[in-house]
């Protein structure tokens, strides 16, 4: 029986792959990289073009071990905590104003309420809840994307606060394969920078 084999035009995605894979015997991991590879016949022979894996590390675990990881990555990591760390004061910056006034809003509230008689305490109670609201909301609102929310007791029952943890889940992951490339391109410009300077002179 003849080996069933797939063509290599229809294998353009790792999805191609998966899904032929491993009917299609000139479909395989390549012996070295691990890497799902497409192959001109059965008995794998000559690769036609592999999927490299996605590497990806932690962006504070190799900040936390950096003896463990490359100068690359270590660099990588830095940058992005520097510029996680850059768009958090700019945004600090742009709300503090308007966070202090809607604090200042729920503390008047609470003073006035305190110092009312018991007549009048009542329509006062419906300030603290407005100013409690309307700081919550803009906590809410002037949170980075992919920050978390944590419920927490308020006067009213249960509200939202921001909590902001050192970095999102979602952007804490940096390229291995990436930080690699683009140091490689870096020793490349300067050889070849020492090598314009070298025969220039």
């Amino acid at each position: 029986m003849a080996a069933r084999t797939v063509k290599e035009d229809k294998v353009k995605t790792l999805a191609d792959w998966v899904a032929r894979w491993p009917k299609a015997q000139n479909l395989g991991f390549e012996p070295t990289t691990r890497e799902p590879t497409i192959y001109t016949n059965a008995e794998r022979t000559t690769v036609v073009r592999s999927f490299p894996w996605k590497r990806e590390a932690d962006t504070l675990t190799v900040l936390a071990m950096t003896d463990r990881f490359s100068a690359p990555a270590v660099a990588a990591a830095t940058s992005r905590v520097r510029k996680i760390a850059q768009q958090k004061d700019q945004l600090a910056n742009a709300a503090i104003e308007q966070v202090k006034i809607a604090e200042a809003n729920l503390l008047d509230a609470w003073r006035a309420y305190r110092a009312a008689d018991a007549a009048t305490q009542g329509s006062l109670r419906r300030d603290i809840l407005a100013a409690e609201a309307a700081l919550v909301e803009m906590e809410g609102r002037m949170a980075p994307q992919g920050r978390s929310v944590v419920q927490t007791p308020s006067s009213s029952g249960t509200v939202f606060s921001v909590y902001v943890p050192p970095m999102p889940s979602t952007r804490r992951g940096i390229s291995l394969v990436a930080a690699t490339a683009s140091e490689a391109v870096a020793e490349e410009a300067t050889a070849a920078s020492a090598a314009g300077a070298v025969g220039t002179k």
